[in-house]
């Protein structure tokens, strides 16, 4: 949706993301971009306490105005600036697609190994589906290997563009998302990183490229280990053909070969 405004109207929508995030009385809820409270307004009644942050001060004044619920604590700031409230377990948000990939990064990370912890985040359908691609199609990114590897991401619904005012360009997608509580692998998520600046050219080619920041000297080095590589199959695969699981097993091994380096 770029950077403009625009308001959800569609109450059938709304309806959606309240159904989606399963909500009940102990919940203590996050809504990112709270905007003017159309969307606060309809969580506070079903849930112990809403931290509404909204970084547009117009917008934050209107709600604090026209919303009022004593469970409801309007915050004005960058929800990209802010810690998150330590109390809350699930978030809920209408994301401005221009912060998409790094809100989400910090949603994981933060609902990441609490009780009962979810997201229901609304995207632009083209950042929704990257999220959900398989490896061999070509929206399979880093986000979709960051999502699906610290979360289980589901499709709830697409939206229509006609379902706001202004109409916007795009379509929309609404996704729930639940950390898996793991003990998240920067260093593999470093390496994924990585390869996938390479991600249409097979697995040997993106480290030969890569070598500069991986755990060798020059390309004979990197030649000399990966002649001890034990899955030599894996390194004739293009990088977005690999499977998170692949990839974890590959990081692995070049971990053993001192390729790369533990963080």
């Amino acid at each position: 949706m770029n950077n403009t405004k625009v308001f959800l109207k569609d109450e059938k929508v709304f309806e959606r993301i309240i159904e989606a995030s399963l909500l009940n009385s102990e919940d203590i809820v996050i809504e990112v971009g709270s905007g003017d409270g159309r969307l606060t307004k309809r969580i506070a009644p079903l849930v112990k306490k809403v931290y509404a942050i909204e970084i547009d001060t117009n917008l934050f004044d209107s709600a604090r105005t026209l919303v009022y619920d004593k469970n409801i604590e309007f915050i004005n700031a960058d929800a990209l600036e802010i810690a998150f409230p330590g109390d809350a377990n699930k978030i809920i948000s209408n994301l401005p697609y221009a912060i998409s990939s790094p809100i989400t990064e910090k949603i994981i990370y933060f609902l990441n190994r609490k009780k009962d912890s979810l997201a229901v985040l609304m995207y632009q359908l083209e950042f929704g589906e990257r999220m959900l691609a398989f490896p061999g199609i070509r929206d399979y990114s880093m986000i979709s290997v960051f999502a699906q590897y610290t979360s289980s991401i589901e499709f709830i619904s697409r939206v229509s563009k006609n379902a706001f005012r202004p109409k916007p360009a795009v379509e929309s997608i609404i996704l729930r998302i639940r950390p898996k509580n793991i003990e998240i692998d920067e260093g593999f998520l470093g390496f994924a990183r990585l390869i996938f600046q390479h991600k249409k050219k097979n697995l040997y080619s993106a480290l030969m490229d890569s070598r500069g920041k991986l755990n060798v000297e020059s390309k004979d080095e990197l030649r000399d280990k990966l002649k001890e590589y034990e899955n030599k199959q894996y390194l004739k695969r293009k990088v977005f053909y690999l499977e998170i699981k692949e990839l974890e097993d590959i990081y692995n091994e070049l971990l053993k070969l001192k390729i790369c380096e533990k963080k």
